[in-house]
């Protein structure tokens, strides 16, 4: 089975690119895509803070659609992208900057991204079920900017009351704590 290797930049804690280590050795390097992450990061957050993780590493933060989308806006000038050839015959009539422009157009993400990404301190919680060692807790996070944000979440070992985290989630209702912000996704900001 394969093992999957990914760049990450630890200024902006996102992943990009990928290979793949298999039993005979390595393959599956999606080498432009690669470049393309690697270019922008080195560019935009310096060399220093590029790094390879697993991706059993946990210690990324996922984009979301929108911030996708800025990506392809900000690197258009960095192309083709990994598999845009098909994309290349059936546009060749383009000029390259209509090329560009259309290439952004086709691979943006349409739809609504339900996920929310919260950057702040968590300023208390509570225990609210401890028993299958995944304790389940309530607490709130204050964000850099903005209000006031209820989270729910569950995980191994708790969150440090008065640490800033970077939390991934989606909005629910809960039926006795009110609209929370549960927490699919939790990690230090450094």
């Amino acid at each position: 089975m394969p093992t999957y290797y990914y760049f990450s930049c630890q200024k902006c804690r996102t992943r990009g690119g990928v290979f793949g280590e298999q039993a005979w050795g390595w393959g599956n390097f999606d080498m432009i895509e690669s470049f393309k992450y690697l270019a922008h990061h080195i560019h935009t957050c310096g060399e220093d803070s590029i790094r390879v993780i697993s991706e059993e590493e946990d210690h990324y933060i996922d984009q979301l659609h929108t911030e996708y989308n800025h990506f392809l806006e900000e690197t258009k000038h960095i192309f083709p992208h990994s598999k845009d050839w098909a994309f290349l015959v059936n546009w060749k009539d383009l000029s390259v900057d209509d090329l560009k422009e259309k290439w952004v157009e086709e691979n943006r993400i349409g739809y609504e991204d339900e996920r929310t990404k919260v950057t702040g301190v968590l300023e208390q919680y509570e225990l609210i079920q401890a028993d299958d060692g995944h304790p389940r807790y309530h607490g709130y996070v204050m964000p850099k900017e903005g209000e006031r944000v209820a989270v729910i979440g569950s995980a191994r070992q708790l969150p440090l009351v008065g640490r800033s985290y970077i939390i991934i989630g989606v909005g629910r209702e809960h039926a006795e704590l009110g609209n929370v912000l549960e927490i699919h996704k939790i990690i230090p900001d450094s």
